[in-house]
């Protein structure tokens, strides 16, 4: 189907680009669900990345990699660089690509993710992005772009959690607003997805806990916290009704190649 087409395309530009026609053998295994909203296709593709490189005998930089994971995945691109990354415009070339800001250990923000909906999600993010310039807040949405980009590059360089939770919030906000406000309209939340929200705001407004949510494309909702809160968030999105599992992710380094022992080491892995 499209996922294998995905693929199919993503490989013939490596193949391009190395001068190598040889096709190759792939298997492709998630330990989160796909289709949903959590950034599979971006874990994926870089993954994919990173291998048809090497299987290719491709010399790229960790520039030129995440460059190249782009044309898989958006997303893709970030998923190569290490700890907290930012992507960014070439405005020489017009390429684009991440660049870490931060390494994995500058700061334990964490990520738990509500699950309220494991099923691949009707419209993809691909397809909600080209819905996006028919809506009349898009314009607004893009032009304020960097100046949100600043207040949370900061707010990660000086570990400042509050101003990270509220430029997280309001991004998130514009990004749903503006696909709501599409012709025909796209809506990804549920109605647990709203009230994990509120709740969340709640939480770090009115009790002080470390806590801020976002929404990618699909209905599951990222709760981020400090570490010291961890336990508690935790014990928190569990309980609440319609929740079926929350899974949870921290800061890490760099796409890698796994070889030898370590593809049988689920510690490693």
């Amino acid at each position: 189907g499209k996922a294998l087409t995905r693929v199919q395309r993503f490989l013939n530009r490596v193949r391009e680009l190395s001068g190598v026609p040889t096709h190759v053998h792939v298997e492709s295994e998630n330990n989160f669900p796909i289709g949903a909203g959590i950034a599979s296709s971006a874990s994926a593709f870089a993954a994919l990345a990173l291998a048809a490189s090497k299987v290719y005998d491709l010399a790229l930089s960790e520039k030129e990699l995440s460059s190249l994971a782009r044309f898989g995945s958006g997303s893709a691109c970030r998923s190569v660089p290490g700890g907290f990354v930012e992507w960014i415009t070439d405005p020489r070339s017009g390429d684009s690509f991440a660049r870490s800001i931060a390494p994995a250990d500058h700061w334990q923000v964490m990520d738990c993710i509500a699950l309220l909906n494991d099923q691949h999600k009707p419209v993809g993010s691909a397809a909600g992005m080209r819905l996006a310039s028919t809506s009349p807040l898009q314009a607004a949405r893009v032009l304020d772009a960097p100046r949100r980009m600043d207040i949370c590059r900061q707010a990660i360089l000086n570990r400042d959690f509050e101003a990270l939770a509220e430029v997280t919030e309001l991004d998130s906000n514009l990004m749903h607003a503006v696909m709501m406000t599409s012709k025909p309209p796209l809506y990804y939340w549920q109605a647990q997805t709203l009230e994990i929200l509120k709740a969340v705001r709640g939480w770090r407004t009115e009790e002080g806990l470390a806590v801020a949510a976002t929404v990618d494309a699909g209905p599951n909702v990222h709760v981020l916290c400090l570490a010291e809160a961890l336990s508690e968030v935790l014990a928190r999105l569990r309980q609440f009704p319609g929740v079926k599992d929350v899974l949870k992710g921290k800061p890490a380094g760099p796409a890698h190649l796994l070889t030898g022992d370590s593809l049988s080491d689920p510690q490693k892995v």
